[in-house]
């Protein structure tokens, strides 16, 4: 499906009902308000107040979640082993003020028995911590068995004990002069030092003591004053507390496991309608009349002017531009409307960033792309079964953006078995060294097609060509899809003098790297010597015997030149034309054009060619570490080292191959015509994980 075309829709309606219609904008779902500077001051009460009650709403349930340790999203780890949690809550909505009020309903009844267990664990430790602090302040001086209210009930004298290392004791006393100081010896070096001074030393004595750190022994009014009593008393009620909080901690467990679903379905959907009336909180308009304006897919016109038939409603074509060389920001928002499998790549569209609206979405050619580069790296027939089992396995048990990547890691896994039977490799073993699968490479002959079971200069060589191929199928992809966007808008003058030239200069270059391959690396020799060569690889099976090395290394140079000069010319005129309407030139003058035409441009081209070589070096990588595993299996080293070292493989394999999947489209081919910062389309109803809205016509949301 690729960018849903978008209209611009525009409500206007009396101010005291823009509840009413945010309700029936919520319920039409796709509607990507417009946030504009002219937004109106003016507000309608009764929507604050319903804003308010959805944002306590949410709050006093977040609090819940939170008290009961639920994770907003379940991780990786859990998936796999527990799964994620499953089933939605329905919920039968006529508008956002009723959709309220029984969220309010629900919460109140689903949430009574938490918020109390909840409560009663929040006093339970607070008490622990309290009792555990006293203990910890009593525990060194639990040997005294005087009263310390004595110490207080002197008018005349300042009397207070400390409780301080051994090793302090000297300095201490040093420091407080003459003061009269009594030690009492406690365990593990410990001393009680009880001051006495007159009432008027009270504050030179607390100066001296806080100085080193320390302060007076005091135990709350509500425990005896005994620090051995209080000792004892405060290290009992320790215990009960930690029983009562295991015990309570067992029911929190056993609460989660059947409360998880229906707790984030009320977070959810108190989150949404807190989300939309915060979003259409202050529409533009007069004091009496608000205007709501948004962007909807085009196909949701007929749907839109049914919701809004109760007040004045324009739908019109957006009207936008459609300029892909504007260095400014777009203000369309970007709706991807992918389907089914290449739905699950708008994980990796989004990792360089959205479309701008108008742009060609790259989702499904990275679709079809992404398990081949996969597949070819990580060619192993074991491996990627097993692979495609963690994809489906997260697939299965995962939900919301998990899912996406459980389908994206089973087609990685899946491209990895098939590359597997490409190259013959199950678990690093050839299919013709395992008896069992010995007669299977005759019965399908494309098994050990692209073989690597030996290693050979000749493997190599073939395995790295046929990366290369790749490589340059998929950029000029890239340079095709620059050339169909620049002539969408209308730039002529971009289309004839750089995209038609880069293409042209592409493959002359290419077509010299094939040329230096068919004179078998002599590069000087081709351009300079009468010698005859051979064939170039592809180009001479693809268009004759005619096409020769010589024929070449003779035509690519004069052809580079000519696009090279066509393309300067092209920089001059585009950079006069931005001159005359007040913008600055992005080449830096004439010395800038030629720079990066001659240089950069060429250079680039053969390097972007050349990277994608590490398609074959990846798979050579790969293949070099099974052998080293299986050789070490085989010379007595035993199932721990074959399978730890399978293992190990594909964790670090699996996430290295995934980085340059990625780099190759981030580095290479992105770059070359993809704009990425498109503004995203938000939906006032997003895919929601547990919640299910059926309004008043039956639509499920």
């Amino acid at each position: 499906m690729g960018l849903a075309k978008l209209m611009k829709a525009t409500v206007i309606l009396p101010r005291v009902e823009t509840q009413a219609a945010v309700s029936k904008l919520a319920e039409l779902e796709w509607f990507h308000p417009i946030q504009t500077a002219s937004t109106s001051e003016h507000i309608n009460p009764y929507y604050d107040d319903l804003l308010l009650k959805a944002q306590k709403l949410y709050q006093d349930i977040d609090e819940v979640v939170k008290g009961l340790g639920i994770p907003a999203e379940t991780g990786v780890l859990v998936t796999m082993f527990k799964g994620a949690p499953k089933g939605k809550t329905n919920y039968n909505v006529d508008d956002i003020q009723g959709f309220i009020a029984d969220l309010e309903d629900k919460s109140a009844k689903e949430l009574a028995g938490p918020r109390k267990i909840i409560e009663e664990r929040s006093a339970v430790q607070k008490q622990l911590e309290e009792y555990g602090n006293l203990a910890a302040v009593t525990e060194n001086a639990s040997g005294l068995t005087m009263d310390l209210t004595t110490l207080g009930k002197l008018s005349k004298f300042y009397a207070s004990m400390y409780i301080i290392d051994a090793s302090d004791e000297a300095e201490i006393r040093k420091s407080l002069g003459d003061t009269a100081v009594y030690s009492t010896g406690l365990a593990e070096k410990k001393v009680a030092l009880t001051v006495v001074g007159a009432a008027d030393d009270a504050e030179r004595i607390s100066k001296v003591m806080r100085s080193f750190g320390i302060n007076p022994l005091q135990i709350p009014p509500n425990m005896p004053q005994n620090p051995s009593v209080a000792f004892s008393q405060a290290t009992a009620k320790v215990k009960e507390l930690e029983a009562k909080e295991a015990q309570l901690d067992k029911q929190v467990a056993k609460l989660k496991q059947t409360i998880i679903p229906k707790v984030l379905s009320l977070r959810e959907a108190a989150g949404l309608a807190k989300d939309i009336l915060e979003t259409t909180r202050k529409p533009g308009g007069t004091r009496n009349f608000a205007i709501i304006e948004g962007y909807i897919p085009a196909e949701m016109e007929g749907k839109f002017k049914k919701l809004a038939a109760d007040y004045v409603s324009v739908v019109e074509d957006a009207g936008v531009t459609i300029d892909l060389q504007d260095a400014g920001r777009p203000t369309m928002p970007t709706l991807l409307m992918n389907k089914g499998y290449s739905k699950n790549f708008e994980v990796v569209t989004e990792t360089q960033g959205l479309p701008r609206y108008g742009e060609t979405d790259p989702t499904r050619i990275i679709s079809f792309v992404w398990p081949i580069f996969y597949g070819l790296m990580f060619a192993d027939f074991g491996h990627g079964i097993l692979l495609f089992g963690l994809g489906m396995l997260f697939k299965i048990r995962g939900n919301g953006r998990l899912k996406m990547w459980g389908t994206l890691i089973a087609a990685s896994g899946l491209a990895a078995a098939v590359g597997g039977l490409g190259t013959g490799e199950l678990f690093g073993f050839h299919f013709d060294h395992l008896p069992v699968l010995e007669g299977l490479t005759e019965a399908l002959p494309f098994i050990g097609l692209l073989s690597v079971a030996e290693l050979t200069f000749e493997q190599v060589i073939k395995i790295l060509a046929v990366s290369v191929a790749v490589g340059i199928v998929h950029l000029l992809l890239a340079f095709f899809l620059r050339l169909r966007a620049d002539w969408r808008v209308g730039n002529k003058l971009l289309v004839f003098t750089h995209d038609i030239p880069a293409i042209i200069q592409y493959l002359a270059v290419v077509a010299l790297i094939l040329a230096a391959i068919g004179s078998k690396y002599d590069i000087i020799g081709m351009f300079l010597s009468d010698k005859t060569y051979g064939p170039v690889p592809w180009l001479t099976f693809a268009f004759g015997d005619w096409v020769t090395v010589n024929l070449v290394a003779k035509a690519g140079p004069p052809v580079i030149i000519g696009c090279i000069i066509v393309s300067i010319i092209g920089g001059m005129k585009e950079e006069k034309h931005l001159k005359a309407h007040g913008k600055e030139s992005p080449h830096g003058g004439m010395v800038g054009i030629i720079v990066e035409t001659v240089m950069v441009r060429t250079i680039e081209m053969l390097a972007n060619t050349i990277s994608y070589s590490r398609l074959g070096i990846m798979l050579l990588v790969h293949s070099a570490l099974l052998v080293t595993v299986n050789n070490s299996y085989e010379h007595g080293g035993g199932l721990a080292i074959l399978i730890g070292g399978n293992i190990g493989i594909m964790m670090i394999e699996g996430l290295i191959v995934y980085i340059q999947t990625i780099r190759l489209h981030l580095y290479e081919w992105f770059p070359k015509w993809y704009k990425s910062d498109g503004i995203h389309f938000k939906k006032l109803v997003p895919p929601m994980l547990y919640t299910n809205l059926t309004w008043k016509d039956g639509d499920k949301k």
